[in-house]
This record gives structure tokens, sequence and C-alpha cells, in this order.
């Protein structure tokens, strides 16, 4: 019975181990990598169509509806007999190879970039906000009482001394900082300047990765917000993959070495990982913090496969799942639950 076969260089139909007819690929190595990529994403290939209707089977799984799925000996066909060396497949190999790398940089690839610059500029901003109380509080150390966050390194870098501080604010207080030198002060306020631009930065980081979600995985975004959302993808290492992962997995992104430390040394297990910092975990008791997590886990992993494969905007259902399963949780779980205590045992020695 007819056999369709496919190689780097052709298809082919045989029978009883002879090339009946052949439906040859062009020589350019653009064309056949053009057909290498093809098949990879298991599409039907034109030279494959034009042999289907003498086939009853084939070899290729790619191809089981055109016929019966038939293990094949296919050695024989060479391609040298047919004009093609192996320069040439490596050269189309190479040129498939290119546009894989070029096609794998999707816009969740840049996601993870934005979430680990992200993650550096609040490390950067911790830093330098430590370093600018620390160093103008011998100067003026009641402002951070009064002044907090971007506030505070904005007036030191605008205002400088404490005297202009006090006159733009119109603050009326007594300190019991020490005067500081002119050099001294314009030091203090570059290092003001620097965090001002961090914290700029910042707020900007966070635009981007909000605007870039909705537009990447809008229900990953509603459901879990764009930060989480983004730092999920990227533990994953993209959204297809986060949309495969089961759910005890999602769950558990982020806690990969709690995890690990359990297995190995037989400590308690972790609840969860990034989810901690998700408002609906976070803010919950203790004792409810793994249900919550594991529930909000399940919906995420529904929202990723609407982004990847159906594209429907699936947030709201998610939402009311979710609230009316955060109700049921917190009447399951109203009071934390009393492990129950080991046995005591009696020591008796014998005499």
């Amino acid at each position: 019975m007819p056999v369709l076969v496919t190689k780097w260089f052709g298809s082919f139909l045989c029978d009883e181990g002879k090339v009946r007819k052949a439906a040859l690929f062009p020589k350019e190595p653009d064309e056949i990598a053009l057909r290498l990529e093809q098949m990879k994403k298991g599409e039907v290939l034109k030279e494959e169509q034009d042999l289907a209707g003498s086939a009853n089977q084939v070899v290729d799984r790619r191809l089981r509806d055109m016929g019966k799925v038939v293990k094949f000996d296919s050695s024989f066909i060479k391609p040298e007999k047919y004009g093609f060396t192996i320069d040439m497949y490596r050269e189309a190999t190479i040129v498939f190879a290119k546009r894989a790398v070029k096609a794998s940089v999707g816009p969740d690839v840049h996601l993870g970039q934005a979430v680990r610059a992200y993650g550096d500029i609040v490390f950067t901003n911790n830093l330098l906000s430590e370093r600018l109380h620390e160093w103008y509080g011998l100067h003026f150390p009641e402002l951070e009482n009064v002044l907090g966050g971007d506030a505070y390194a904005k007036a030191i870098s605008e205002h400088g001394s404490r005297d202009s501080v006090l006159s733009q604010f119109k603050f009326k207080m007594d300190s019991i900082g020490s005067e500081v030198a002119t050099e001294d002060l314009e030091s203090v306020r570059v290092l003001a300047g620097a965090l001002k631009e961090a914290q700029s930065s910042r707020e900007k980081l966070e635009l981007y990765i909000d605007q870039r979600m909705k537009q990447v995985a809008p229900n990953v975004s509603s459901i879990a917000g764009p930060l989480i959302g983004a730092r999920m993808i990227m533990h994953a290492g993209s959204l297809q993959r986060l949309a495969k992962l089961p759910s005890g997995t999602v769950q558990l992104l982020g806690a990969e070495k709690a995890m690990f430390r359990h297995l190995r040394e037989g400590s308690r297990p972790p609840k969860h990982g990034i989810l901690f910092a998700h408002p609906l975990v976070h803010s919950a008791p203790p004792w409810q913090r793994g249900p919550i997590a594991r529930a909000l886990a399940g919906k995420i992993c529904l929202a990723a496969r609407a982004d990847v494969y159906s594209h429907n905007d699936i947030s709201e259902i998610l939402k009311g799942q979710l609230e009316r399963r955060m109700i049921e949780i917190k009447e399951h779980h109203a009071s934390p639950r009393k492990r129950p205590q080991p046995a005591r045992t009696h020591n008796r020695h014998k005499r």
C-alpha cells in the first residue's frame, strides 16, 4: 500500500520499498528552512498535499488525517540521488535556527526583563533612600516625620537646607540637627536627585508593565495583578509555559528553594511563592493563606490558558468564582485548626 514519506528535501510516495512519486523542495536554503518550520508547527506542506490523494498510509503523525500512521524504513531515499547535498541541509538548518531564535523573543520575554529591571530599581531605591535618610538626618532628622516616600527626596533635591525646606513647606518646628557646610549639602542634594530619578524610573516601569500585561496577558493581569502576573510569567519562562503548568506548580512558583529544603531536610512544605504578595493572600490570616493561594493559582492557570489559546476575556467570570471561593474558605477556615498533640511516652528503667 502506498506510504507518504517526507524528508528534509522533499515528499515521497513509496510502495514496496521504491519511490513511485516525488515532490522535491526548492534547493534554496530559505525555502527548505521554511518547510522545516512548517513541519515543526504541525502544518501540512504543499508537496504533501499534492501526493496525499494517492497515499493510504503516512509515516509522520502530523499527517494522521491523511492516512494510517505506520512505521516505514525510508533509509533508501538518499538526498544525493535528487541533487541535494549535506551543505544544503547545513545552510538550511542554520537559517531555520536563526528564525527560531528570533521567534522565541516575544513580548512576554521583554516583560520578564522589565520585571527584573523593576526589582533591581526597587532594590537600588531602598539603598539610596536608607543612605539619604541617614545622611540628611544629621542635618534635619525631623523631616522624615512629616515627609515620606518620594516627597522626602524631592524636597531635599529641590530645596536643600533645613531653613529652605521649612520656609517652602511652612513648617514650624525645632530641630536637633547640626549645621552643614555648603559643599556637604550639595553632595546630599546630588544623592537626593539620584533617588528622585530612580523613583521616576520605577514609576515608568510600573506603567510599562501594567500596559504591556493588558496587551499580552489581560486575564492573568486582571486576576493576579500586573506585577505579580509578570513575575509569574518570568518564573515560568513564558506565558505559554505558564498556561501548561498545573495549578499546584503555579501556586509554588518562586518558592523553589523552600520546596527543595522540604524534600531534602523534611521541613514544613511551602504554601505559596510569588502569590504571597497578592492582597488576597497577604492580608489573610496565616491558616487561610494556603487554601487561598491554591484557589488563586487555579484561576491564574485558567486565565493564562485563555490568554494563550482562546484569547477570550474571562476575567469577570474568574473573579466571580474566586469571590465565592473566598467566602467558602473563610467559613470553613474561620479559626486555625488544632494540631494533635504527640502522645507522651514513659520510659521505664529496668533494674
